[in-house]
């Protein structure tokens, strides 16, 4: 769950980091492209200015060189229109009047304009006379006229688009924040649900622990005490008879044989509580040696193969996983009636993977549940699987066998083991008595 919260966190930042990128390069671009405009506007009205103070000159002097001056103003004002064009990527022809980028059909008439003025000067540059100059203010007005129109429109078209750019950035912020929430509430669940099934695993972890005591009371009073209210009795007939004189070799005898069966019971109480093989020969060769004995008692032939199995594990994991082989094992004998049963342990980076197949009987799912039985101890190795953090796959069906797939995640390094092992208890406990 853990792992969920990190990727919706990561899934959230980068997408806020997409939006900023995204909204960043936008208004860049935007930016750029409305500067490069306005320049080119207030440079081609400057220009155009220029070039009437070059036509005074040649109206009150009749300086010749004042018209080419003249007329090479009006050819950057010319170039000046051509570029705002092309900044705003529309095409003059295809432009609806009524939309924001209508100011740009004003451009062509300016255009005509301005070439009429320039043919005018180029033809009658030597004729300054009142007509002429009639006919030039009435061409200079209408351009002035179409400028006017054209930079009041630019101005709407530029207010229009930093509108828009606004507005998709209100949008895509808000985007962002929705998914934050929507992240947070998710990480709150998932936190919630993590919560409740720490919860649940310590209570599992107390039921199991319960459960252990229980049956270890259980085997010390119905196994252990019956033959240690018999060494106590015999002790008592023992006593009777050596007062009297009698022979007790027979007593002695019984209760070396109590005493021995007693001893093999403590051991088998300190084996059921740490294997002493998984002790002393650890995980993969106390599986192995128990595919060995298991494969001796039935028709199965069992396969164990972890050579890709190379992770560490903590001793109480170790045992856990060893439950799991003995419920898995000892359920494929009595119950699967399979000829193959196949176990693969292996590990990868902080994760284990068991799987386990057999080519037996198989059985239904939904009869299972409904039945409320448990045909190869399925709640107990769900059970071992969720007290590791783990998750299960089971798929079986009637005659098509039983795949099962376990994995868990290792997330604390294995240290040392430290303390004595059950198998020196047993030993010294036997030593001892």
């Amino acid at each position: 769950m853990r792992r969920k919260a990190n990727i919706i966190l990561i899934i959230w930042g980068s997408f806020s980091l997409v939006v900023v990128l995204f909204i960043f390069s936008v208004g860049m671009s935007l930016e750029k492209r409305h500067g490069a405009i306005l320049n080119l506007a207030e440079n081609t009205k400057n220009e155009f200015f220029l070039s009437q103070k070059f036509r005074e000159n040649f109206l009150l002097s009749g300086d010749t060189v004042s018209v080419f001056l003249f007329i090479d103003h009006l050819k950057i004002a010319e170039q000046n229109f051509d570029s705002i064009i092309h900044n705003t990527g529309k095409d003059v022809t295809r432009v609806d009047p009524q939309s924001p980028e209508g100011f740009i059909i004003h451009v062509p008439y300016m255009k005509k304009y301005l070439q009429e003025i320039e043919s005018f000067f180029t033809s009658r540059s030597s004729i300054p006379n009142k007509e002429n100059q009639r006919k030039l203010n009435e061409l200079f007005v209408m351009y002035n006229i179409q400028f006017k129109e054209f930079e009041s429109g630019l101005q709407k078209y530029l207010s229009h688009e930093n509108r828009d750019f606004k507005l998709i950035s209100f949008f895509f912020k808000l985007g962002a924040f929705i998914a934050l929430l929507v992240s947070f509430v998710c990480i709150s669940k998932l936190i919630n649900r993590l919560r409740i099934t720490e919860l649940w695993l310590v209570e599992k972890t107390v039921e199991t622990e319960q459960k252990e005591r229980s049956r270890i009371a259980a085997d010390l009073h119905d196994d252990l005490g019956g033959i240690l209210s018999c060494i106590n009795l015999y002790l008592k007939i023992m006593e009777a008879e050596f007062r009297e004189g009698k022979d007790v070799s027979l007593q002695i005898t019984n209760l070396r044989q109590l005493s021995d069966t007693s001893l093999q019971r403590v051991k088998a109480v300190i084996n059921n509580l740490a294997p002493l093989a998984l002790t002393k020969y650890g995980l993969v060769e106390s599986v192995q040696r128990m595919c060995e004995r298991m494969g001796k008692l039935g028709k199965s032939s069992f396969e164990f193969d972890a050579k890709r199995f190379s992770q560490e594990l903590s001793p109480g994991t170790e045992l856990i996983l060893f439950r799991i082989f003995s419920e898995l094992t000892n359920n494929a004998l009595k119950h699967s009636q399979a000829s193959i049963v196949k176990m693969v342990l292996k590990s990868s980076k902080n994760t284990v993977m068991l799987t386990y197949h057999d080519d037996g009987i198989g059985f239904g799912m939904n009869s299972v549940q409904d039945n409320g039985k448990d045909k190869i101890g399925l709640k107990s190795i769900k059970n071992r699987t969720e007290s590791l953090g783990g998750s299960y796959q089971i798929k079986t069906a009637p005659g098509k066998g039983l795949d099962i797939q376990l994995q868990f995640r290792i997330t604390k390094q294995t240290e040392r083991r430290t303390g004595r092992t059950a198998e020196e208890n047993g030993k010294d406990f036997t030593n001892n008595c």
